[in-house]
């Protein structure tokens, strides 16, 4: 019988940043150590040999925290993108402090693949590789006997004087029901309990896994592909839970909810009807699946309409381009799907946004350009989300295709939102600056050009003028466009707003950090300087002077019917939402064409119609607030009108 010693004491670390504007004083429960120590705590010999020590969730002075540690034997670092940083330096200053503290390291981020691992990494002890929960209580179990050796267990990284040893694959559990709920099991009460003024965000799985293998990401090399489901009678249970906690926010983990139609139906379901019970939680958010079909928009329908949240659909295709998508193995449903999905969302008043990855391998700037117009024509006008392609450490374009497809990465250290701490604790991403077929000019270039279609057309300046010019007269979405784009750079103020981003793209692939100056109190960085144009529109009151531009190009370049043309720009005068008259929303407007009927094909252009426009949020907010929501409400479409035809 082994030998075990005096009980010990855990402390997991898994700070974020705060989430959403300040004013909400809103953080993330600490999911990943509730599940990790609920899982080994069932057991009894951790119940007796190890005790909970706390947790590290929110990014306190390092010293404070290290001192905090100082009589912990176990410490457990859970690290991310957005705490990578901050975790080593807890890690190395508390093996300083008291070198008797055995360090466990796990998350996507460290670089488990690298050979030498702790050479750079010396104090931590031993390192999880993907799911983590067995090997964690392996550890434990381990670490409880005199004479601890963790090197026959597998999904580690083991520090050996320095050298790595690693055991091989993880044991992955087959009944996910097995790791007891730490939101069930009162985890996380005394946490709640001890800090009355925080708003808490809810992680909830569902399930767990991903089918797809794309080489930009490593959730699937993390947890494999196979799918596997918690009970729903635990996610109910865990969903009355937060609502009961009055928990604002709920974010589920999975990676393609919807996957499972009837399935994820109920749980929605369960979420609106605790929603109406408790009025918690306020919002939710989700990954949806990636091959949506009519049932997916049916969920999103139900949570709208049932429970008041204008969630909208995310219809991720990172890009249109055939040898893109073959380059890093993904497939997207084909295009007569995607347009079917828009319709669906379009014609049920449904939020819509669509993702795009910028700097993938096989992406050409003729490529880039031609994934918008590709998503027009399919039927997406509300929402296309850019992000810059990142070097994530483990996954294979990273691993891999980095070099066969010459990808330049720059750290930058404003990307991720609430990361702009100093030295060495800031957190910072790699992300792609240029590639075999984008040059850091073109690369520049291509950012423009996402900012471009992003004000003009996603934020709702031209959108259903140029449907109208498609659809009626056959102008291609890149000709309209690429001239407009010529067209506004005769304007003074539009003209310094392209020098200005693409001055600003340019420094930050260069220098890793924006660096641009505050508007309407707003900080720009990284994640978005895309949007800033749109938010300049309003606290500069540039809303009239930007559609008279517009307007001019109209005139100049195309022959349009006096009438509909009037009808095109009094639609997008109150469609992009004036802030000096949110108070005359909701208003009643004739037309003497149906433009959105037309463009929905459902009624020709000359029947007379009638709009209600509406901005169905506080028309009591003043400016700044409007502007930060530009912003941070733009998956819901804000700033542009609910549309309604009478």
């Amino acid at each position: 019988m082994a030998n075990y010693m005096t009980t010990k004491k855990i402390t997991f670390v898994n700070p974020n940043f705060q989430q959403g504007p300040s004013e909400f004083n809103a953080y993330y429960l600490p999911y990943t150590p509730g599940v990790l120590w609920s899982y080994a705590a069932q057991f009894d010999i951790i119940k007796e040999n190890y005790s909970l020590g706390g947790f590290i969730w929110r990014r306190d002075d390092i010293q404070k925290v290290v001192t905090s540690l100082m009589d912990s034997d176990v410490v457990v670092l859970c690290t991310y993108v957005w705490n990578r940083s901050y975790n080593h330096v807890i890690g190395r200053e508390i093996k300083k402090a008291n070198p008797n503290v055995f360090v466990i390291a796990g998350g996507p981020e460290p670089p488990v693949t690298d050979k030498n691992f702790f050479e750079k990494f010396p104090y931590i002890d031993v390192c999880g590789i993907q799911e983590g929960e067995k090997s964690f209580l392996a550890v434990l179990q381990e670490r409880a006997k005199e004479n601890p050796d963790y090197t026959h267990i597998k999904g580690l990284l083991v520090n050996d004087n320095g050298k790595t040893i690693n055991t091989g694959p993880a044991t992955r559990i087959d009944n996910l029901d097995d790791i007891p709920s730490p939101y069930l099991t009162g985890i996380f009460d005394e946490l709640i309990k001890e800090n009355p003024d925080i708003n808490w965000n809810v992680t909830i799985e569902t399930n767990r896994g991903c089918p797809y293998r794309c080489t930009f990401c490593d959730w699937g090399s993390l947890t494999y592909s196979k799918v596997k489901k918690f009970s729903i009678e635990r996610v109910f249970s865990e969903l009355d839970w937060a609502a009961q906690h009055s928990c604002d926010y709920l974010h589920f983990t999975d990676a393609n909810f919807g996957i499972f139609p009837e399935r994820d139906m109920a749980i929605a379901k369960k979420l609106v009807a605790v929603q109406k019970e408790y009025g918690y939680p306020k919002t939710y958010g989700m990954a949806w699946a990636k091959n949506q079909k009519k049932e997916v928009v049916d969920i999103v329908k139900l949570l709208m309409n049932e429970g008041g949240n204008k969630i909208g659909l995310n219809l991720s295709v990172q890009s249109m381009d055939e040898n893109t998508l073959t380059i890093i193995k993904r497939k997207n449903l084909g295009i007569h799907q995607i347009a079917e999905v828009f319709q669906l969302c379009e014609e049920n008043n449904i939020p819509l946004f669509t993702e795009l990855i910028l700097g993938l391998p096989g992406e050409t700037l003729e490529t880039w350009k031609n994934n918008f117009y590709a998503l027009y024509k399919a039927g997406n006008h509300t929402g296309i989300t850019v992000y810059q392609a990142q070097l994530l450490e483990n996954a294979e374009m990273n691993l891999i295709q980095k070099e066969e497809y010459d990808l330049k990465g720059q750290v930058v250290y404003d990307y991720l939102v609430g990361t702009y701490n100093k030295n060495e604790l800031r957190e910072g991403v790699e992300v792609v600056v240029s590639t075999k077929d984008l040059t850091p000019e073109k690369m520049n270039q291509a950012q423009v050009h996402s900012w471009y279609q992003n004000t003009f057309h996603v934020d709702g300046i031209t959108n259903y003028i140029s449907r109208v010019m498609y659809t009626l007269y056959g102008v291609e979405y890149s000709n309209f466009y690429e001239g407009l784009f010529e067209h506004i750079k005769t304007d003074l103020w539009l003209n310094s707003e392209i020098a200005r981003i693409s001055k600003y793209f340019r420094g930050w692939g260069e220098q890793g950090a924006i660096n641009h100056p505050p508007i309407q109190g707003i900080e720009i960085h990284g994640h978005n300087l895309i949007y800033s144009t749109i938010i300049n529109i309003s606290s500069q009151l540039k809303h009239n002077s930007v559609l008279d531009v517009v307007e001019s190009y109209l005139r100049k370049t195309f022959t349009i019917e006096e009438s509909l043309l009037q009808d095109m720009m009094t639609l997008q005068r109150n469609y992009l939402i004036d802030y000096a008259n949110i108070k005359t929303y909701p208003k009643v407007i004739e037309f003497k064409h149906d433009i959105i009927g037309y463009v929905q094909g459902q009624s020709d252009i000359n029947t007379p119609a009638k709009y209600e426009f509406d901005f169905p949020e506080d028309k009591n907010v003043n400016l700044k607030r409007f502007c930060e929501q530009l912003f941070f409400a733009r998956r819901r479409n804000f700033g542009k009108a609910w549309l309604t035809k009478l």
